[in-house]
């Protein structure tokens, strides 16, 4: 078992801020600061969801490290989010840039699309994934 993981009391730590780091990055997604860049509408658009994904990926990545203090699991969250980052992200942005535009508003398809890659979807549905397969193999 890796040091890192001994420590109970920075587990529990790293747990609080990656749960405030997503809070975070949720309350603050139209990253203002981005305004005073002079991006195009459309590059704005797509660094806000750029950053957003990277920064619930990260914070995500830390939970589940901290919370499993499995390398193995920790690595396959990292492979999550780079199949959402290279992937799928830069498929919604093609799509929904081409589509429908910059604007926030998205079809029901596509809106879903959005949450599952924008969102951690992915790497929060790593989570009960890693308790059935324990459990399974707990049986």
């Amino acid at each position: 078992m890796n040091r890192i993981y001994e420590s109970g009391w920075l587990n529990k730590l790293l747990v609080v801020i990656a749960i405030g780091g997503i809070v975070t990055a949720f309350l603050g997604q139209e990253f203002l600061f981005l305004q005073g860049w002079n991006l195009s509408e459309q590059n704005e658009f797509i660094a806000r969801k750029v950053l957003r994904v990277f920064l619930n990926d990260l914070f995500m990545l830390v939970f589940i490290a901290a919370w499993f203090k499995d390398s193995r699991v920790t690595r396959l969250a990292i492979l999550i989010q780079l199949v959402d980052s290279l992937i799928l992200l830069p498929l919604y942005l093609v799509v929904k840039l081409n589509v429908e535009g910059p604007g926030e508003i998205s079809a029901p398809l596509l809106s879903q699309f959005h949450r599952m890659i924008i969102n951690p979807t992915l790497m929060i549905l790593l989570i009960p994934a890693v308790y059935f397969q324990r459990y399974s193999k707990g049986s």
